[in-house]
């Protein structure tokens, strides 16, 4: 293989290595994005239950206050009939109690489908204040190690670049241009290996003759008719990196 295309094989690593550690940065700021998000979620539907259990519990006590002036008034009433001599007053009073009484139970089970509610409503809140203190871990957990990540991609990118600068200094500057160019054009892979005479940039066979070519190791550069990266030819044995290089159409 020629020097000038094992240097640009060796660029694309680099390029390929540093768009890796673009995307794991990229990758980790939507999950900790998406963490603040489903935080503020679980927070707003924690508050929300909260409002509601507070709502019931309120109403349970409005309905409690009420029972329980129906029942004293009702005991009142009861009272009262023993001093009642009237019959029509009796029957007008006695009537009074039966209503008090229908009306006591309606409100006795209107508090019984809210005591279930309201434990239906408190067990569905102690389990979100649960998920929301789960949730808030993790998003700080995720903060926590923004900076430990940020220091380790700083690194690897500058120990790259480092790597890239002396690469491309040993290549001639109008190879790297044409390198750049193309590599832009085709979604970050400018130099792709050929194998059974296809491009491994867009798996489409190449001519014969230009196969023949890159097999021979020409000293120009020879780019595919198809997808115009350039390419070339490694021995099965020898294309363990090569297939880094490639799939990509």
């Amino acid at each position: 293989m020629p020097n000038s295309i094992k240097l640009l094989c060796e660029i694309q690593k680099i390029d390929l290595e540093l768009d890796a550690i673009d995307k794991e940065e990229e990758r980790y700021r939507r999950k900790l994005e998406s963490a603040g998000k489903e935080l503020e979620r679980i927070d707003e539907e924690t508050v929300a239950l909260r409002g509601e259990v507070e709502a019931l519990s309120n109403e349970k006590k409005d309905k409690e206050d009420v029972l329980r002036q129906k029942r004293e008034k009702i005991e009142k009433d009861k009272q009262r009939l023993s001093e009642i001599t009237n019959d029509r007053q009796y029957k007008a009073v006695t009537k009074e109690i039966t209503s008090a009484e229908k009306a006591a139970r309606l409100v006795s089970m209107e508090l019984d489908a809210l005591n279930e509610k309201i434990e239906k409503r408190g067990k569905e809140l102690a389990e979100k204040e649960n998920e929301l203190e789960k949730k808030a871990g993790e998003l700080k957990a995720l903060k926590d190690g923004l900076g430990d990540k940020e220091a380790e991609w700083e690194r690897a990118r500058q120990d790259k670049a480092l790597r890239r600068e002396a690469v491309s200094k040993e290549l001639k500057p109008h190879l790297l241009k044409n390198y750049e160019r193309i590599k832009s054009r085709r979604g970050g892979v400018g130099i792709v290996n050929v194998r059974d005479e296809t491009c491994l940039g867009c798996y489409i066979q190449i001519p014969p003759q230009v196969y023949i070519q890159l097999r021979r190791g020409p000293d120009e550069i020879i780019t595919c008719p198809h997808c115009h990266r350039i390419l070339y030819f490694e021995d099965a044995g020898q294309e363990g990196e090569a297939s880094d290089t490639s799939g990509v159409a």
